[in-house]
């Protein structure tokens, strides 16, 4: 009897243990599956964060682009402009730019622009954007500084220039990387009166230039006499006998970089393109519309034309301006007549900016609202160039740069 009870003792202490083992077992088990439940959940949130992030970043893009291509205005007057739920890879994004007027930050803008915080064109901004993905939200916030150096301003030269005909210039000098003839022909004017003055300010290159005038990085020739071999030069100018020659950033053709980047971004000019040459009354004159919330348009459109090898490029025709029509950046690669047409009758005016990487010969009236750049410059008809940039004013497109100053997440 005693050996049963014994033997009976034994047996319900062992299947207690196995019941102990087995609660063990089943609770590590339990255990186990909930931490890797636990990990799952934790791996899911941080992926639909990175998305979120990714989709944040995705919106500073299509900001910085907007303002690089003059798609998204920069304003104090109307500060704000907004890019509502943009899908983006399964989620979505908002961006809103907000133009900072009155900026103190001096040494940003000293650092972007090569004329220093002087230059009116110089314009901060923040872009404020938000990424979504499923439940997760992340946000960022960007300073940037938009600065007008993207293409030459103001009537540029890259080499010489001549004057056998009146030349006027609003709201800008002329800029020569070489020697300038006819000095006696330009004349600068204030806006928006367009009056003669000594003292019209230079809205291209403020910073550097108060005053509009003449300068060049050779010598600058007044009725057939260096003006600065004598006195009675305007006292706006600059040249290489003055030691004060213009920059040669200033003055510089736009790179072949630069010029890549327009064409990708170029509309297709052959229907302005025929045997008589381009006619500016034929290109596009609406903007196209960019996706977004609300469908917001760009600020104009880019060309970029091909001279023949041995035959310069007949430009005439009227563009209208905003808001007839957007303005536009034209690129001639090559050489070009402005010229009255085939019917003798139709000089080219433009609202935006026109760059000839050759010489650009005038032979009927040329009237530009905006920027003029030329490899070489000849004047046997009268030129107006008029640009008006104070800071926040719009530009054509490719004309701004974008740098980022400050990036918080």
């Amino acid at each position: 009897m005693r050996r049963v009870a014994r033997r009976g003792g034994e047996q319900g202490y062992a299947l207690l243990a196995a019941l102990l083992i087995i609660s063990i077992a089943l609770l590590s088990s339990a255990t186990l599956v909930a931490a890797v439940l636990s990990s799952t959940a934790i791996a899911t949130d941080d992926a639909a964060s990175a998305r979120a992030a990714d989709a944040a970043d995705a919106g500073v893009a299509d900001a910085l682009d907007r303002l690089r291509w003059g798609w998204c205005s920069l304003d104090p007057a109307a500060p704000s402009v907004s890019l509502g739920h943009v899908p983006y890879a399964g989620g979505s994004y908002t961006v809103t730019v907000t133009t900072l007027a009155g900026d103190d930050s001096t040494a940003l803008l000293d650092s972007a622009s090569p004329v220093g915080s002087d230059d009116p064109a110089v314009t901060a901004c923040s872009i404020d954007a938000s990424g979504v993905w499923g439940q997760a939200r992340r946000a960022v916030h960007v300073v940037a500084l938009a600065t007008p150096d993207g293409l030459p301003r103001g009537l540029v030269v890259g080499d010489g220039a001549t004057f056998e005909a009146p030349a006027v210039l609003q709201g800008c000098g002329l800029y020569a990387g070489g020697d300038v003839s006819g000095r006696e022909w330009l004349t600068v004017v204030t806006p928006p009166a367009a009056q003669p003055t000594a003292d019209a300010p230079d809205l291209a290159y403020g910073g550097l230039y108060p005053l509009a005038g003449a300068h060049a990085d050779g010598q600058i020739f007044l009725r057939g006499v260096d003006e600065h071999a004598g006195p009675g030069a305007p006292a706006a100018d600059s040249d290489a006998d003055s030691g004060a020659a213009p920059p040669a950033g200033i003055v510089a053709a736009p790179t072949n970089a630069c010029i890549g980047e327009l064409a990708a971004h170029a509309s297709d000019a052959t229907a302005a393109l025929g045997p008589p040459g381009l006619d500016l009354a034929l290109l596009d004159r609406f903007a196209p519309a960019l996706f977004g919330e609300p469908w917001l348009p760009a600020g104009g459109r880019v060309y970029v034309v091909p001279a023949a090898p041995s035959t310069p490029l007949d430009l005439f025709g009227s563009r209208e301006t905003a808001p007839q029509a957007c303005p536009a950046t034209l690129i001639v690669l090559g050489d070009c007549v402005a010229c009255a047409g085939p019917n003798g009758q139709d000089p080219p005016t433009l609202s935006g900016a026109l760059i000839v990487t050759g010489t650009l010969t005038v032979d009927a009236s040329l009237c530009l609202d905006g920027s003029l750049y030329a490899g070489r410059l000849v004047v046997r008809a009268p030129l107006t160039v008029r640009f008006a940039a104070t800071r926040g004013s719009s530009s054509p497109p490719g004309a701004t740069n974008v740098r980022i100053a400050s990036w918080r997440q």
